[in-house]
């Protein structure tokens, strides 16, 4: 008997295939740029690559893809809502990008800082001088409600002072630039609902330098009253740790514990998926930390 053969064609096809799965994108690999972990453990990217904004999760791989390649501009951040469509920032304008390949685009105030979003609608908090944020509705992207700091002179900051989070009560959790502070804003009417300074081991928090790096991420971890905050070991001298911390807030406690990552400072803080942190690396590629 003659041995089998693959014919020439049949092995050109195959190994072609074979490269486009090895092409494929992957953010275990791949993933680089902005992005935030979403209530359900989900992380949306930008692939630059295809003009997509992949949903993936941890243990399900891609769930869900929209087509944005009819963008005037590329994505910077972004919100995929319920129904699937997508919630746009590029520059100062916010862009409805529809499922069906509708676009549509509203002007914004300032460059946006930071972008949070729950089931009601998106939070932005504005690159400025003073605390600025608006909550904006799905149905239209207009302004429900906003609160500006007015003891502030207004006007666009060079970088990033203020990070914001929603929680599963949809409360507006707001971070500061120079201090272990947060304030909680009711994400339904924008009203104060108090503000929470942390301590630590019993003392005031140690002094934050800000320096003209942007403010780290802040993230809810879901049903644990706690929030995480990217923090540069450099901008907390008093603590003698090294690499990219993250400040654990304990909202029942009113208190504050740094958590060595054991990543440098250049990796950006995502959000928590379970009882991990996830991060991506300054190279891209995703990398997940055990938080106990």
């Amino acid at each position: 008997m003659l041995p089998f053969r693959i014919p020439p064609v049949v092995l050109v096809l195959a190994l072609a295939a074979a490269q486009v799965c090895a092409q494929s994108w992957d953010p275990l690999r791949q993933g680089a740029g902005w992005a935030r972990v979403d209530m359900d453990g989900s992380i949306a990217f930008y692939d630059p690559g295809s003009k997509k904004i992949l949903s993936w999760l941890k243990d399900g791989g891609v769930i869900g893809e929209l087509n944005v390649a009819g963008l005037p501009a590329a994505p910077e951040k972004w919100a995929v809502d319920a129904s699937g469509n997508a919630w746009v920032v590029s520059g100062r304008q916010l862009r409805y990008a529809g499922k069906d390949g509708s676009i549509y685009s509203l002007p914004l105030p300032y460059e946006v800082a930071d972008l949070a979003w729950d089931t009601q609608g998106l939070y932005l908090s504005y690159q400025c001088n003073g605390l600025f944020i608006e909550k904006r509705g799905y149905d239209t992207g207009d302004v429900i409600w906003y609160f500006k700091d007015r003891s502030q002179k207004e006007g666009p900051s060079p970088n990033v002072r203020y990070r914001i989070a929603v929680t599963e009560d949809k409360t507006l959790m707001v971070s500061h630039a120079d201090r272990f502070q947060v304030d909680q804003f009711n994400g339904a009417n924008g009203r104060l609902k108090g503000q929470v300074t942390f301590l630590c081991k019993g003392k005031p928090a140690p002094a934050l330098i800000p320096d003209d790096r942007d403010r780290g991420p802040l993230a809810w971890w879901l049903d644990k009253h706690t929030a995480f905050q990217a923090v540069p070991a450099s901008q907390v001298p008093a603590l003698g740790m090294i690499g990219l911390l993250l400040a654990r807030e304990d909202f029942s406690s009113a208190k504050v514990e740094f958590v060595p990552t054991g990543l440098s400072e250049q990796h950006q803080f995502l959000g928590m998926v379970d009882s991990d942190a996830a991060f991506l690396a300054p190279a891209g590629g995703l990398v997940f930390v055990p938080v106990h």
